[in-house]
């Protein structure tokens, strides 16, 4: 999968880990940046590998109903619940409607 590979190490400049029996990919991203799901299912689509779902681990907030991604700022939709306690933390996020910037939205898994 060189062309997973390297779509990856592109997107977020760190070295992907690949799973291709489990189909799953994971990637550090090491400096702050926003991020483009439609690009990154894009590109997944040009190396001839499904899209099955987009996680993203991240401090975070939460502000008139969206996930604010820190340090960066990037606001997402909120999907779901509200938690309990509405503090600056590291949450994991599932991504939904990656494929359509305007319908993003995230879920909190934790």
């Amino acid at each position: 999968m060189m062309g997973l590979e390297k779509l990856l190490r592109g997107l977020y400049g760190s070295v992907p880990q690949l799973d291709m029996d489990r189909q799953f990919a994971r990637v550090r991203v090491v400096t702050p940046q926003t991020f483009d799901f439609k690009a990154l299912a894009d590109g997944i689509k040009r190396n001839n590998v499904g899209t099955a779902g987009i996680e993203l681990e991240a401090t975070t907030e939460l502000r008139d109903g969206q996930v604010v991604v820190q340090p960066t700022g990037q606001r997402f939709r909120l999907s779901g619940p509200l938690p309990e306690k509405n503090e600056t933390v590291r949450r994991r996020l599932k991504v939904i409607h990656w494929e359509d910037p305007t319908r993003t939205e995230v879920q909190i898994l934790r």
